[in-house]
C-alpha cells in the first residue's frame, strides 16, 4: 500500500488518519466565522481546514435554479450559479489572508478545485495537497491538468462505479503524479446508514493499493469509527459554527462540540486498533496475575495430608499453581500445614 507525503506528513496505513475540517461554503461569507471555524479546528486537533474553488458558469450551467436544485425554500427562485457567487463561495481576495491565518494555528490549508485556472489561483499560496470533488471523477480532461502540477491529490469518488474511478486514476498517474489518495463517499447529505456501505474502503484499498479515506457527509461520528476500523487513512467533515444557520451544508455539518469529538473519536480508535501481534498490556499483565485461577484450599490441610478435590478448588488469584495441573496436584501431599483459603505453591507439595 502506497502512502502520500503533505507538507511532510506522511498519510497512509500504519500513519496518524489525516483529519480534515470542510469550511466550504459555510463561512456565511463572514470573515470572522472563518477565521473562528480555523481556530477551533485547531484547537480540537484536526489536521487541516479546506475551502472551495471554482467560477459559478464554470461548474453549473446558467439555467440551472434553485427550484430544480430544491433550494429555493432558502434563497428563493434565481438562477443558481448566482447563489453560489453570492452565498456559497468564500470571497477569493480572502484566500491569502486565511491561508496564512490557518498556518499561523499549524494547520495545513487547501482547497478543492473543479478546473487547471482554480488551482493556477490557489497555487500562489502553496497549497500541500488539492481535492477533486465527486462531480470532476469523470472529468479526464481536468484531472490530467491537475496531475501536472505535481502537488499530491485527494480524489472523492461519490456517485461512481468502480470503472469510473479506474479511469480517473489511470489518468492521473499516467501523468506521473503517484501522490493520489482517494475518499469513499456517498453523495448524499446526510446519507442513511444503508447507503454508506464503508465495506468500500478496503475494497478501494485492494483495487488501487492507494490510501483511501472516508469523506462523512454525517452530523455524527460514530460511521467514522467504523471507517477508521476498516483502514481510513484520512476522515473529511464538513464544519460549521451552529447547525441552524442558513446554508446547503449546515444541517450535516460538525459544531465546534461535534468537532472536538470526532478528533479524540478518531485518535481513541487507532490507539484501540492497536497491534496485529498479540501483546498484553502492563495493566492486563496486572489483572492477569489477580484475576486468573490457581489452587487454594478449600479447608484446613493437614500436614502430609493428601489432596483432594474435597479440600482443595481452583480460584482467584492466579498467583499459586496453574490449573493445568490439576492431576500432579492431586498426587501429592502438604509438605507443611495449609490453612483453609491459602493459595498453594508447589514448595508446599511432597
Amino acid at each position: 500500500m502506497k502512502e502520500i507525503d503533505i507538507a511532510g506528513r506522511k498519510v497512509g496505513p500504519g500513519h496518524p488518519v489525516y483529519i480534515i475540517a470542510e469550511i466550504g461554503s459555510n463561512h456565511c461569507h463572514d470573515k470572522s466565522a472563518v477565521k473562528k471555524m480555523i481556530d477551533i479546528a485547531a484547537g480540537a486537533g484536526f489536521d487541516a481546514v479546506k475551502f472551495q474553488t471554482y467560477e459559478p458558469l464554470e461548474v453549473f450551467s446558467g439555467k440551472i435554479t434553485t427550484t430544480e436544485l430544491k433550494m429555493d425554500y432558502m434563497y428563493g427562485h434565481k438562477p443558481w450559479w448566482e447563489v453560489a457567487r453570492d452565498n456559497i463561495l468564500m470571497p477569493r481576495q480572502w484566500f491569502g489572508e486565511m491561508f496564512a491565518y490557518a498556518r499561523e494555528k499549524d494547520l495545513h490549508v487547501f482547497s478543492t478545485v473543479h478546473s487547471a485556472r482554480d488551482a493556477e489561483f490557489v497555487m500562489q499560496f502553496d497549497p500541500p495537497v488539492f481535492k477533486v470533488a465527486s462531480l470532476d471523477v469523470t472529468f479526464l480532461d481536468f484531472l490530467a491538468d491537475l496531475a501536472g502540477f505535481n502537488k499530491p491529490i485527494i480524489l472523492s469518488t461519490g456517485m461512481h462505479y468502480l470503472g469510473e474511478i479506474e479511469e480517473a486514476v489511470e489518468t492521473i498517474l499516467k501523468k506521473g503524479n503517484g501522490q493520489l489518495a482517494l475518499l469513499h463517499c456517498v453523495s448524499v447529505y446526510p446519507p442513511k446508514p444503508e447507503m454508506v456501505n464503508l465495506n468500500n474502503i478496503p475494497m478501494l484499498q485492494k483495487a488501487f493499493g492507494l490510501p483511501v479515506g472516508y469523506s462523512d457527509h454525517h452530523p455524527a461520528n460514530h460511521m467514522d469509527v467504523a471507517a477508521v476500523a476498516l483502514g481510513a487513512c484520512i476522515i473529511e467533515k464538513h464544519v460549521t459554527l451552529d447547525r441552524s444557520l442558513n446554508g446547503p451544508d449546515h444541517p450535516f455539518a460538525l459544531d465546534p462540540d461535534a468537532m472536538m469529538d470526532l478528533v479524540k473519536t478518531v485518535r481513541d480508535t487507532e490507539a484501540a486498533l492497536g497491534s496485529y501481534k498479540r501483546v498484553l498490556s502492563t495493566d492486563e499483565q496486572t489483572s492477569r496475575v489477580i484475576t486468573r485461577r490457581s489452587f487454594v484450599a478449600r479447608t484446613d490441610i493437614e500436614k502430609g495430608e493428601t489432596l483432594t478435590r474435597e479440600n482443595i478448588k481452583i480460584t482467584r488469584p492466579g498467583t499459586g499453581i496453574h490449573p493445568k495441573y490439576r492431576d500432579q496436584v492431586l498426587a501429592r501431599k502438604a509438605a507443611v500445614a495449609i490453612e483453609k483459603e491459602t493459595v498453594i505453591f508447589w514448595d508446599m507439595l511432597i
